[in-house]
């Protein structure tokens, strides 16, 4: 494996929020060490376009550097850098994946070897200094376990800048959804710590120190106050993200709160609560969980096990988002809303024909989880019919693919289905899937019609073989 500018801004890809785009994220880390670069210039046509192009070559190691920002960065002090990641790098990244992140960094390092190549050597020897903020050489790094987030994200992103970015290309490929989640399990290796920024504190008290009046020297040292110091919380970009992993629902309660959409904010019926353990424990974004008005009081009455267990959903949630993430290039049959639309209206209505559901796909060999073959089964009995004469009457109305339809979900499934499987934190794939596909039905069509989704997906279970046979696995 190589690290360079590209495999680093991949990983940092890879467990971005929800709300953020790759062009952004890899402007606001080279405006780390040059704040007025850009990548295009004043009156250039379709300027967006050719920012996302020049970051998406970066990020697939096709292209170097541009002297603008590897200049700059040779020079610029790490402590200032360090200050900029925690204030402007930090909100753009998922909070909750943190510890995942100084994982797969240290991994790469670690596997990053010198070799030969003519006459110049690749690589990462043992004594070389890959954190340019805390001085952390390889061999130091391999042994480390306390970070300081923000100091060890800035100090890699140096050491990058100084690295011929061609050199991973096949690092980018490694790095997949697989090679993610299997850090899951190796989080509680890594214990996060906040710095005081050491530059900051005795400027600040240069200030206060010097010969001015006490309140020109504090109206000064405010304002650098209100420069220098990063936020002590998030702002509303971390609540959108919060809400996205929740799929827009209080956490503890299960109330609606509106899921967030790209570029849009979520409403003021919810608000960022911390569940720290301990009275010297840090609010962070590991801690932190979206709830209603209603629950975020009682967060204080809340026992650690409580605390614990609403950690665990959220963990839980946050995951299914990088799947979702994966899949998020994946389109539907865009009928599909009509379909979920007349669906909706007939969920509840009473007397609908029951069917005998052995007549149906049997699914006892597909689905080994009981309850979620329960489920199905319950559901199917008394819609599966009535949902396939919607189907059927909408293909002649407005030309809904059925098939196709289906062909397109169980390739979002069979994207999923192993990536899943072997994250062992999961006790129920198949069920965990199921959830997926009626979340990827319910954001593409603007978080609408929940329950349409999951009897349109119960559907094609039944109808298909959306679920390969097999046994359960031991």
């Amino acid at each position: 494996m190589r690290l360079c500018f590209g495999s680093y801004l991949a990983v940092l890809v890879s467990y971005k929020a929800i709300h953020v785009d790759n062009k952004d994220l890899c402007e606001a880390l080279l405006h780390s060490v040059a704040p007025d670069f850009e990548f295009t210039y004043e009156g250039q046509l379709d300027a967006d376009r050719v920012r996302e192009d020049n970051s998406s070559k970066l990020l697939r190691c096709e292209q170097n550097l541009s002297p603008d920002i590897t200049n700059p960065a040779r020079t610029a002090d790490p402590q200032e850098v360090a200050v900029y990641f925690k204030k402007n790098v930090l909100p753009l990244l998922d909070g909750n994946r943190r510890k995942h992140i100084i994982l797969v960094l240290k991994d790469i390092i670690a596997n990053d070897q010198p070799v030969r190549v003519g006459n110049k050597f690749q690589g990462i020897d043992d004594d070389t200094r890959v954190d340019k903020v805390g001085g952390v050489t390889k061999k130091m790094l391999a042994s480390q376990t306390a970070f300081c987030f923000h100091e060890f994200l800035a100090g890699v992103f140096l050491y990058t800048t100084a690295i011929n970015n061609r050199s991973g290309k096949d690092t980018i490929k490694s790095v997949t959804v697989d090679y993610i989640l299997s850090f899951s399990s190796r989080i509680d290796e890594v214990t996060l710590i906040e710095k005081e920024d050491s530059k900051q504190a005795a400027l600040i008290s240069a200030v206060r120190e010097s010969n001015l009046s006490t309140e020109s020297a504090n109206e000064i040292a405010g304002n650098l106050i209100d420069r220098l110091a990063p936020l002590v919380k998030p702002d509303r970009s971390l609540l959108v993200t919060l809400l996205a992993e929740a799929n827009g629902k209080c956490l503890h309660c299960g109330k609606e709160l509106g899921a967030p959409k790209r570029g849009s904010f979520p409403i003021d019926n919810c608000e960022i609560t911390y569940l720290t353990q301990s009275a010297d424990e840090i609010e962070e974004y590991g801690n932190a969980v979206a709830l209603c008005k209603g629950c975020a009081p009682l967060v204080s009455n809340f026992t650690v096990s409580e605390k614990s267990k609403l950690l665990e959903d959220k963990y839980r949630l946050a995951e299914s988002l990088i799947l979702l993430d994966e899949i998020s290039g994946i389109r539907i049959a865009k009928e599909i809303e009509a379909v979920l639309r007349e669906i909706d209206k007939i969920k509840n209505l009473e007397g609908l024909a029951e069917i005998d559901i052995t007549e149906l796909v049997n699914i006892d060999n597909k689905i080994y989880e009981l309850s979620l073959r329960e489920v199905i089964n319950t559901r199917m009995k008394r819609l599966y019919k009535t949902v396939k004469e919607i189907c059927g009457r909408l293909e002649q109305e407005i030309g809904f693919d059925t098939d196709k339809f289906g062909r397109s979900m169980k390739f979002i499934f069979e994207t999923l289905e192993d990536g899943v499987r072997k994250n062992t934190n999961i006790t129920d794939p198949q069920e965990y899937v199921a959830n997926i596909l009626v979340s990827k039905l319910y954001s593409q069509i603007g978080q609408k019609y929940k329950a349409a989704c999951e009897i349109i997906v119960a559907y094609l279970v039944k109808r298909c073989d959306l679920f390969n046979a097999h046994a359960k696995q031991s």
